[in-house]
């Protein structure tokens, strides 16, 4: 089945590619994750890839790296988290700024080492930001998301940057 769904995702690929403006782009801000009774505040990354169907409508991935961080307490050890996501984006075009809005679903996993806890969560993404374009190809991005997912959540205030090609 795994290998049924790939090859029609890999056939839609240029279908896709064709019809939108893809782009990617990476950013990195202040983020928190919690999950049971554990809590993490740390900084991170974000890695984008997306296509944009239409001048209201995109669709992107994301994948979200929390910086480990050490927990001290009930639970010691390490602590690291990650969410990915599949994000539909509302756009609102203008001429330099673009605000949006994104509403998808996410995945979360975390992690304490030294402890025998691994969280494996998943759950709805939204969001608000804005793109300020430089020029045709690249946007600095500025961007507040918040993920619900089952018995976990995360939330993270971005600042980065987009290239479309």
């Amino acid at each position: 089945m795994r290998i049924i769904r790939f090859a029609f995702l890999l056939a839609l690929m240029p279908f896709a590619a064709a019809q939108a403006q893809n782009y990617v782009g990476i950013s990195g801000g202040l983020m928190s994750y919690s999950a049971g009774n554990t809590e993490m505040d740390s900084q991170g990354f974000t890695v984008v890839a997306g296509g944009q169907f239409d001048p209201l409508i995109a669709v992107e991935f994301s994948y979200t790296s929390h910086a480990s961080v050490e927990v001290s307490g009930p639970e010691n050890g390490d602590y690291k988290a990650y969410v990915m996501a599949l994000s539909g984006i509302l756009r609102s075009p203008g001429e330099g700024f673009e605000p949006f809005l994104r509403l998808g679903f996410a995945r979360g996993d975390s992690d304490i080492s030294g402890a025998l806890m691994d969280g494996k969560e998943d759950g709805i993404i939204f969001g608000l930001g804005a793109d300020f374009s430089l020029n045709y190809n690249s946007s600095l991005r500025l961007e507040y998301v918040e993920t619900d997912l089952d018995g976990a959540e995360s939330d993270r205030l971005s600042f980065g940057t987009i290239y479309r090609f």
